[in-house]
């Protein structure tokens, strides 16, 4: 069944809220999925059947945008529900990052604390690894993961496990770094084992949802995958495919949390929420996924090459794998083509968990369209990588670029970099998926170009105008990331 707009579940959602206890909350996120990666977006995929259950389950939105293209403004983009160019947050934090997410912000575990949740996050944090930035002090009331990316530190690349050897970011400068495992403020195991890494958060999820049943609390796990990322890791060898054996390990620890959840009757009274937090990082090669069909290929022919996956404001860099589901008030099989994004989580977790946002600052989100339902024209900026522009705008079908560039490809080929484009380049993605062929002058709907000026100028005023968190990256020491040129993994250097 494909919804739009209004539905009955939708009645039956808002006038249960205000009566029914709040319900448990499992966010989870994988690293560097690409939409085409899951068995519910692709039928040529048979290894996910755990999310292909949980999409069966509830809804699956095929038009959902992660909060960046990159990992750090993604996740904070998610946690705050606000725009890098109102958090700051438009960079990734590096190993030596003295800060992170501005204290001014406040993230959905805040929210969820406030009215009672226990909160947890298992996996990556990557928002800043210091006393005031760490995950206890935004909020969460356990943690259990690595402070960052797990190619934030070498590994052995003669191991045949660690198959790393396309990374070009694992130099010999910095082979001394190690990734450490935290247990709240302590770190537990330096380097980490990533072999039983997955094993050790499934085992330490189930505890903490057995924690909040014995506290009889309603819970929010945050549960920030490492897989994706490269380097690839797996327990057990399925297929001798490193990639594929990856997604199986990660879809058999969705399982095990789907299983969990049934086992305690807990399905009816918890919202399970699967994603990504950006697309697949192409110049991995064989390591990377793929975000068939959005294969922005303009830029692979007209833009001269480069990637247009994660890092870029194609398609296939922040259009990811979306699945709701929540038994009993979500029906089952539901297929969504509404434009929603990672901005609208937060209000609508809001509107379920009754919570109310702050008025002192302006959030970038509305509630799913299982909550509220959307209008039929919706407006989506996607943040730049490094920029404080907003170089491409979602206007209902059309997607319209006033800038383009690339990521480096699987060849190491960058291609025609930035580029900007008067008048602004229009595709049509319900006709033109694969973002080939942009509309002619004569093709592109009257007006079109001056609504998308007057939302732009719109959205520059709101953000200029209203409550921000600022970040002087190259000299505020307090929130700064690492800047050493000598150091890839420096966000003024290069941005992963």
């Amino acid at each position: 069944m494909f919804l739009s707009g209004i539905t009955l579940f939708t009645i039956h959602l808002l006038c249960g809220v205000s009566s029914s206890p709040r319900p448990n909350i499992v966010l989870i996120m994988a690293d560097d999925l690409g939409w085409g990666d899951v068995a519910p977006n692709n039928p040529d995929i048979n290894y996910t059947p755990n999310i292909a259950k949980l999409a069966s389950q509830g809804v699956r939105y095929t038009d959902y945008h992660s909060a960046a293209s990159v990992c750090t403004p993604s996740r904070a983009g998610l946690l705050t529900g606000r725009l890098g160019q109102r958090t700051g947050v438009i960079h990734n934090f590096g190993v030596y990052a003295k800060g992170g997410l501005p204290l001014s912000e406040h993230t959905m575990a805040d929210y969820l604390k406030s009215v009672g949740y226990k909160t947890g996050i298992i996996g990556k944090w990557h928002l800043g690894h210091t006393h005031k930035y760490h995950p206890l002090s935004r909020g969460f009331d356990y943690y259990f993961g690595l402070p960052y990316s797990n190619d934030m530190g070498c590994l052995n690349k003669s191991s045949p496990v660690y198959n790393i050897k396309v990374d070009p970011y694992c130099g010999a400068n910095i082979r001394n770094l190690s990734l450490p495992l935290f247990e709240n403020r302590d770190i537990i195991e330096q380097p980490v084992d990533l072999i039983t890494l997955t094993e050790r958060y499934a085992k330490k999820a189930l505890q903490f949802i057995s924690t909040s049943l014995e506290e009889k609390k309603p819970f929010f796990l945050y549960i920030p995958m490492t897989h994706v990322h490269v380097p690839l890791y797996f327990a057990k060898q399925e297929t001798g495919n490193h990639f594929i054996d990856t997604v199986i390990e990660m879809d058999q620890y969705v399982g095990k949390l789907i299983n969990f959840l049934k086992q305690n009757q807990l399905e009816k009274n918890t919202i399970v929420i699967f994603t990504s937090d950006n697309g697949p990082c192409e110049f991995k090669c064989d390591l990377a996924g793929t975000s068939k069909p959005y294969l922005g290929e303009w830029q692979k022919t007209k833009g001269e090459g480069g990637s247009s996956s994660k890092m870029t404001t194609w398609e296939g860099g922040h259009r990811v794998p979306f699945v709701v589901s929540w038994p009993g008030v979500i029906p089952k099989g539901q297929v969504s083509g509404d434009l929603v994004s990672a901005y609208d989580i937060l209000p609508t977790l809001a509107q379920i968990s009754n919570f109310s946002l702050p008025n002192d600052r302006v959030f970038d989100g509305i509630p799913l369209p299982f909550v509220v339902p959307h209008e039929d024209t919706r407006t989506l900026f996607h943040p730049d990588v490094d920029l404080l522009e907003l170089w491409s705008v979602r206007y209902g079908k059309y997607k319209i670029y006033y800038a383009t560039y690339p990521d480096h490809d699987c060849e190491n080929n960058f291609g025609t970099g930035f580029l900007y484009h008067n008048p602004a380049l229009v595709f049509d993605l319900d006709n033109d998926s694969s973002e080939s062929s942009p509309l002619s002058l004569q093709e592109v709907p009257a007006g079109l170009y001056h609504k998308i000026e007057s939302l732009k100028k719109r959205m520059r005023d709101s953000i200029y105008t209203s409550f921000r968190s600022t970040v002087n990256w190259k000299t505020d020491e307090d929130v700064a990331a690492c800047c050493n040129k000598h150091n890839k993994y420096c966000a003024c250097s290069v941005v992963h």
